[in-house]
């Protein structure tokens, strides 16, 4: 808004120098630039908000095998949201400092990518059409919460490996999102100004973002969000695909995430998902997490805890099995300048200290992050 207000400012007295010299003033001249004004307002109207944000800090990490500390340029985020007519919205988003495996450039720098390259027709707060790019509806923290809002620095596992990730086409983070359409709806709108029901419906390809399909079979997902009182909301998701595997053939994976989230935005805010993923033909995947974090809003203080937790029961020796405790603070600066410090303690299952050759993980993270 405040780059809209100062382009306005601008073009307007550009306007008026050249179409309203001060030696030349009548009431034609006057009424011939009150129009365009009109007209150059009703054009600034249609551009598009730009905003984004920047994650950046320190990292230390810690092993009996291994020691790293760095300074990260984390996450840079673009964003261009603007309406394309009176109900019709476009966003765009541009990842700045995607770490996303095979997208580095030959000396392995991370490279732009796109995130966001979507258009919602907003037909009425019931029933809207989103087509194009976007984050798939798979819990809340994929969906309903962005690295600008969330409590800690990193999402849980939860995200990581179960939204953002097919581990039959491709064993890495996608960051959850995938090329389709979705309909949206709120259903039963409150006196307070909620809607006690809201669903989700999407139809994509179950491929990598910014790329065909490579087979005629399409991920369906559906997402229900049940929001009995003001704070409290209650959301299951369910993913069906049928995807390539290294053989060339296709098979279903399944995958569902059930979560409870109350979120008071001047105290309590208690969050806890649970969700699987699942294969039973030739690429065997069996996987689980969970995590519940519970945080306390004071004044500009966040302080906040997290247990999370995650089992792949195919490949029971990787790091991926373990139970992790955090513990971190936020301090909000500003509205748009916040401080995190997070420490996360790791503890693997048996199976993993005996195939990894140590029983545990430090992490200790410093970030700032500024959004304009």
């Amino acid at each position: 808004m405040k780059k809209k207000i100062v382009l306005s400012f601008l073009m307007l007295s550009f306007a008026l120098l050249f179409t309203s010299p001060a030696w030349a003033n009548s009431p034609s001249d006057n009424s011939q630039t009150d129009e365009k004004i009109e007209m150059l307002e009703k054009k600034i109207s249609l551009m598009p908000n730009l905003s984004g944000y920047l994650q950046t800090g320190w990292n230390y990490t810690s092993n009996d095998e291994k020691t790293t500390s760095s300074f990260q340029a984390k996450r840079l985020r673009l964003l261009m949201d603007g309406n394309v007519a009176p109900n019709i919205s476009f966003r765009l988003q541009i990842e700045a400092f995607s770490g996303i495996s095979g997208t580095t450039n030959g000396r392995g720098q991370k490279s732009l990518q796109v995130m966001d390259a979507f258009a919602t027709w907003k037909i009425n707060p019931q029933f809207q059409i989103r087509a194009g790019q976007f984050y798939t509806p798979m819990g809340f923290e994929n969906y309903d919460i962005s690295p600008a809002t969330l409590e800690t620095v990193d999402f849980s596992n939860i995200v990581y490996r179960i939204a953002c990730r097919n581990p039959i086409s491709y064993d890495f983070v996608e960051y959850g999102r995938d090329l389709g359409v979705m309909v949206i709806g709120h259903l039963l709108p409150s006196q307070e100004g909620f809607n006690y029901l809201s669903y989700d419906i999407a139809l994509t390809n179950g491929a990598l973002p910014m790329k065909d399909d490579n087979n005629t079979s399409k991920d369906l997902i559906g997402a229900l969000t049940v929001r009995p009182i003001k704070h409290l909301m209650i959301k299951g998701a369910y993913n069906w695909g049928e995807y390539a595997n290294d053989n060339g053939n296709f098979q279903a994976m399944d995958r569902y995430v059930l979560g409870a989230w109350y979120n008071n935005p001047l105290g309590l805010t208690l969050r806890s998902e649970f969700g699987q993923i699942k294969s039973s033909s030739a690429t065997k995947i069996d996987e689980t997490g969970a995590y519940v974090l519970l945080g306390w809003r004071a004044d500009k203080w966040l302080p906040v805890v997290r247990w999370d937790m995650y089992k792949d029961a195919e490949n029971e020796t990787t790091s991926n099995n373990y139970n992790r405790i955090l513990a971190g603070v936020t301090y909000h600066v500003t509205n748009n300048f916040k401080l995190q410090a997070n420490y996360n303690h790791k503890m693997f299952t048996d199976k993993a200290k005996e195939a990894l050759g140590y029983d545990s993980d430090n992490q200790v993270q410093i970030m700032a992050l500024y959004k304009f």
